[in-house]
């Protein structure tokens, strides 16, 4: 695939298993499997979207942000599973066209608090960026860490992506001003 933006309201990204994980698009049905974890506080400490407060919430996020990325063709977000769960999502990662004619994607993730400190996050960023750099050939994949998330700057450490310096003051989440440290690797 080349790098540009196309739409397809019935693209799914692939499934992609790793030795521990399977990383699928989510469906429909993963919202209630999905609410449990997302409703956790401490889970979503540093993400830009809010603990889910109610299934319904869930149900929204599954119907009208993931269907609507993958839309645009891009794996954003994808349920990061166990081989021997795959059906129950233990988190999420994703990949999407920060900027097209850049050619810079931006990767995140998320991982549900009793799945902490295992290498999860990294063994499933690990196979989404193989995937991303092969299919879609940007020059750049960035992320963005809210400061004092240290335990995902580790992840993008182990990565190989370089620091490149703190935006102040870029982002406005959940009424406050925060930090925004960026990361990135290129081809």
């Amino acid at each position: 695939m080349t790098n540009f933006v196309r739409f397809d309201s019935n693209w799914r990204p692939p499934v992609l298993e790793t030795e521990r994980l399977v990383l699928r698009p989510y469906t429909e049905a993963d919202a209630p499997r999905l609410h449990p974890l997302v409703s956790n506080p401490n889970t979503t400490r540093f993400t830009l979207w809010d603990h889910h407060k109610t299934l319904e919430e869930t149900r929204q996020f599954v119907h009208d942000y993931a269907l609507c990325r993958y839309a645009e063709c891009v794996p954003e977000p994808m349920a990061v599973c166990s081989n021997e769960e795959p059906l129950q999502p233990i988190g999420s990662c994703g990949c999407f066209w920060a900027s097209c004619p850049h050619q810079t994607m931006e990767i995140g993730y998320w991982l549900a608090e009793p799945y902490w400190g295992r290498g999860i996050t990294v063994e499933a960023c690990r196979t989404l960026i193989e995937y991303a750099f092969a299919t879609y050939c940007p020059r750049r994949l960035q992320a963005r860490v809210i400061a004092g998330n240290g335990a995902s700057v580790r992840v993008l450490e182990k990565l190989g992506f370089a620091f490149e310096g703190t935006l102040r003051s870029a982002i406005l989440r959940r009424g406050q001003f925060e930090d925004v440290m960026m990361f990135a690797v290129v081809r």
